[in-house]
């Protein structure tokens, strides 16, 4: 489309974009704060705040319809932001009463009492589905008068000078040449005096954010891919209030980042989950194919004998940390969550964070709402709060977790018990990470042994195929529309990416978007197919690409998974 496109637009005070958990508590907590701050202003005799307008901007058709997580969830920050979360009816899958660290080698596996593993003690913590938290959440949203928008994807920042003034949505109705179609819909400007950005992992337009204006953290931003099934197992075996997490042994020492996690769920379901580091040295490094693999286990087949396989979806996760953090503001703008690296990958825990990074938010825009000054003069209190905030306290007793392992397996082997000891300092403070694609080797920089893909054969049963799987996911995509996944030079993939790292794309994606097939062309060689309508939303290729030549961006609004339950 080469002609300007007329588009409507609208105002609004506050703009949030993703409907998850720290975007939701932020404008929960907006809501309340602006009241008790018209309370205190009245009883002083002080101006109030005009109630805000507020809108939250989600791409996936319904809130909590992309929302992937594990998850077992402290709930530090839902108590502050609803003290009687539990009588108000919180979707609590069930909450952990016995919690253990398994380390699997061979066939075995040795059963750790949390007690001698800090970071997996999770009792009192509650397993959620975090799809379904966010509808809860977004219900107290609109209560308080909070206006949500599903079906809209954010395509790019509004940026007037060096400010953030708000987003436009993405078009709809375009068809793979980039034409308007019967029902083409162009996107809308919204303008905001503040946008907050929580988006998930590696968001576009925290992406866009970030590296415009140079806000990088002081490490590249590292990450893993979490796969996760849901499984209806024979209640037999089923034990509410059971949570495990794991590790294989002759894994981590040969150098490769692997960790499992199996909660209990209400109704004889368990989540199943593997996490794979994307700073994986071999070219075939197959997020999807370790937590298949890792099902052959005897514990894990034990305990999937007889079950239905119900949901399946994969997720990106940062696991920088706290000197991966990039500044979490800017004039008009600040970044929560996920999107402001607000995980512990050490815990395995984030939706806390997320939302008390959310609600800090909210108390920095209720101050800026007060003296109507968007500037990061007034927005960089943000940041100043999560300092001060058991957030940042957290972030710090794990701050050398990647780089520690960076450093190799004997060192991190080191060094983790010691960040125990020292307050996460550890042998050596502030330790450097590097961004994981980088780690890739050439095919001729592997041993002769390990320039070929193991083979795999899945048996249908407990180890299913990607294909297979991404029916289970619920994705759909109309297929007449540009890929969403855009590759900038495809014949890199035909002729240098084919020979020096023998396409990884259709290694690490977990479904099965990428496919080098014959190129009638040029006999002998290969060409890219992207399969888009297969796309999981993980955002593991516009990560782990070594080239960086993938970019993930949003698809027209409603489409992607569906993770309900998920």
């Amino acid at each position: 489309m080469s002609q300007a496109i007329e588009r409507e637009s609208m105002e609004v005070d506050v703009l949030y974009i993703g409907g998850g958990p720290a975007t939701l508590a932020s404008a929960i907590h907006l809501m309340n704060q602006v009241e008790i701050f018209n309370k205190g202003a009245e009883a002083a005799g002080r101006a109030p705040i005009e109630p805000p307008s507020v809108l939250v901007l989600e791409k996936a058709a319904g809130i909590g319809d992309h929302l992937l997580s594990g998850a077992c969830m402290n709930t530090k920050a839902i108590a502050e932001l609803v003290p009687d979360f539990r009588e108000q009816g919180f979707p609590t899958e069930a909450i952990c009463d016995s919690d253990w660290l398994y380390l699997f080698a061979g066939k075995r596996h040795l059963p750790v009492p949390a007690i001698f593993a800090p970071p997996f003690q999770k009792r009192g913590y509650h397993v959620i589905s975090l799809s379904n938290v966010a509808k809860w959440l977004a219900e107290r949203a609109e209560a308080v008068g909070v206006d949500i928008y599903p079906g809209f994807a954010g395509d790019k920042l509004l940026i007037d000078g060096d400010r953030v003034v708000g987003v436009c949505t993405g078009d709809m109705g375009v068809d793979k040449d980039g034409n308007p179609k019967g029902t083409f819909a162009p996107g809308m400007e919204i303008f905001a005096k503040v946008t907050v950005l929580g988006e998930g992992v590696r968001g576009s337009l925290s992406k866009q954010l970030i590296e415009r204006f140079d806000l990088q953290g002081q490490n590249p931003q590292t990450y893993e891919t979490g796969i996760k099934e849901i499984w209806k197992i024979d209640p037999k075996k089923a034990r509410p209030g059971r949570v495990i997490h794991g590790m294989s042994l002759p894994d981590i020492a040969r150098g490769k980042f692997v960790g499992m996690w199996m909660y209990d769920m209400a109704d004889d379901h368990i989540s199943y989950g593997y996490v794979t580091a994307l700073d994986n040295e071999s070219p075939h490094n197959d997020p999807h194919l370790e937590a298949q693999k890792f099902k052959t286990h005897p514990w894990m087949a034990n305990l999937l004998e007889g079950a239905e396989l119900v949901r399946y979806g994969a997720k990106a996760l940062p696991t920088g940390g706290l000197y991966s953090q990039p500044k979490l503001y800017h004039h008009g703008a600040m970044l929560v969550g996920d999107s402001a690296s607000m995980c512990n990958a050490a815990r395995l825990a984030g939706v806390h964070m997320a939302m008390k990074s959310g609600m800090l938010a909210a108390e920095t825009i209720v101050e800026a709402l007060h003296c109507q000054d968007f500037s990061a003069k007034t927005l960089g209190g943000y940041a100043e709060r999560v300092r001060k905030s058991w957030i940042h306290a957290d972030h710090r007793l794990d701050r050398n977790f990647h780089g520690s392992w960076e450093k190799g397996p004997f060192f991190f082997a080191q060094n983790i018990p010691l960040t125990m000891l020292t307050g996460g300092r550890g042998l050596i403070d502030n330790l450097p990470a590097s961004a994981g694609h980088t780690h890739m080797k050439k095919l001729s920089e592997l041993p002769a042994s390990q320039r070929e893909k193991e083979p795999f054969e899945f048996d249908d049963k407990l180890t299913f195929s990607k294909e297979h799987l991404v029916g289970f996911s619920g994705t759909a995509h109309e297929a007449d529309q540009p890929s969403h996944l855009v590759v900038a030079d495809t014949d890199l993939c035909s002729t240098t990416c084919a020979d020096e790292y023998g396409n990884p794309c259709e290694s690490f994606c977990p479904a099965a978007v990428y496919e080098m097939v014959p190129d009638p062309k040029h006999e002998g060689r290969k060409q890219l197919f992207i399969h888009h309508e297969n796309c999981v939303h993980c955002k593991t290729c516009d990560i782990a690409d070594p080239y960086q030549v993938i970019t993930w961006t949003p698809p027209e609004g409603g489409e992607g998974p569906d993770y309900t339950q998920m």
